[in-house]
């Protein structure tokens, strides 16, 4: 064999190695959850992989390996065809057992769907409008204009709080999420707010920019084509925290508006793997994910549950049920190791028991990034979960 040989060979090896150890990787931990390495890999993979496209990597990987193995009868390739093999066949029953759950919740999520990496685009480009200001620093607001309107009437209204652990994100995350609900009829609008950071612990103030948002669309949201009497709310993770929050308290007639106005009442929320109980975040189900929670609750709160009981009671979904509670969709993830599905659980529990329209899905073994990817199964479930929750309640285009 020529050197041009040996080199072709290694990178054949390696190439087949790589593609096979990454999706056998997520495979394995979503099947084996509590193990923290392969909990960790495969947790954050899903936020990039999502499962159609991880039996691709690991078919492509036993592939390259097979060509591999025909030319060196090595072991290890052998080893490595008989790992991709059984990391397809795990990705499969995956993919169908989400398929089914999701199907059976209501949702036709599509695999050849999953398959396309470019997600969909709002064209125009959504309009930015500044509605507060933090210490001289825009709060902006990005207005996604039904593209499917019928003359003359006006569109329900999704409002979006952006997660990123109370310290991080943006308005502009998801943006492929609000380009498909305006091209289905929704005046979306996507909000920042201030973050918290190691010296600014927002718990108490968050609430009154997201209430001056919420402000703002009942006096404007009409010039853009929406129905402020038509008003939903939506949120991931630490945004969903903070959009079940802010509808309840907003329909409590609890919620503040920093710069003043009435805030409209919200007729239904859609909350994707929310934190719906922070104090339950903070030691996490792993070591790895629970210091990442802790530092994040430390600079969105202040300090430790021990410490400041009374801020992780106000920051917390429970806190403010009441009789006025909007009909609220939960989508959790199977094994999410970040927003802790048990907390889900429970707080579904005690909201039913409260007499709440609620429901809950979960979304067999995702973790919390299960509905990052733009076209994956995570994303068609959360999109057509949510239209069919608001369609339930009223609030069709």
């Amino acid at each position: 064999m020529t050197g041009s040989d040996q080199t072709k060979a290694r990178l054949l090896g390696a190439a087949a190695t790589v593609l096979t150890l990454v999706a056998a990787s997520q495979v394995a931990g979503a099947f084996a959850p509590r193990i923290p390495f392969l909990s960790i890999v495969s947790a954050v993979t899903q936020f990039f992989v999502d499962w159609p496209w991880t039996v691709i990597l690991a078919v492509a990987g036993g592939g390259l390996a097979f060509r591999q193995w025909r030319r060196s009868r090595s072991r290890y390739v052998a080893v490595l065809m008989g790992i991709a093999a059984a990391t397809a066949a795990g990705a499969i029953v995956i993919t169908a057992r989400i398929v089914t759950a999701i199907g059976g919740a209501g949702a036709d999520v599509r695999v050849l769907g999953a398959l396309n990496p470019i997600p969909l685009r709002p064209e125009p480009n959504p309009e930015d409008v500044t509605y507060l200001t933090d210490g001289g620093t825009p709060l902006v607001l990005s207005v996604f204009r039904p593209r499917t309107a019928t003359a003359g009437a006006r569109a329900p209204i999704l409002f979006n709080v952006h997660g990123g652990g109370w310290t991080g994100g943006s308005r502009k995350d998801q943006t492929a999420d609000w380009a498909w609900f305006a091209e289905h009829g929704w005046l979306v609008i996507s909000a920042d707010y201030a973050l918290s950071s190691e010296t600014r612990h927002l718990w108490n103030v968050v609430p009154g920019e997201l209430g001056c948002a919420l402000a703002w669309v009942a006096t404007n949201a009409a010039r853009y084509g929406g129905d402020p009497g038509r008003l939903a709310l939506t949120g991931g993770s630490a945004g969903g925290n903070l959009a079940i929050n802010a509808a309840y308290m907003a329909n409590a007639g609890t919620l503040p508006s920093a710069c003043g106005g009435p805030v409209p009442k919200v007729r239904a929320v859609s909350a994707l793997v929310p934190g719906v109980t922070p104090a339950a975040l903070y030691d996490g189900t792993m070591p790895f994910f629970g210091s990442g929670d802790r530092r994040l609750l430390h600079a969105y709160v202040g300090g430790s549950p021990a410490q400041y009981p009374d801020r992780y009671r106000f920051v917390s979904a429970e806190a403010h049920l009441s009789d006025q509670t909007p009909p609220t969709l939960l989508l959790a993830g199977g094994i999410d190791h970040i927003a802790s599905t048990p907390s889900i659980d429970r707080f579904a529990e005690v909201a039913a028991a409260r007499g709440v329209t609620i429901r809950l899905v979960h979304f067999p073994y995702g973790d919390h990034g299960f509905a990052a990817p733009p076209n994956g199964l995570g994303s068609q479930a959360y999109r057509q979960l949510t239209v069919n929750w608001f369609r339930e309640h009223g609030l069709a285009p």
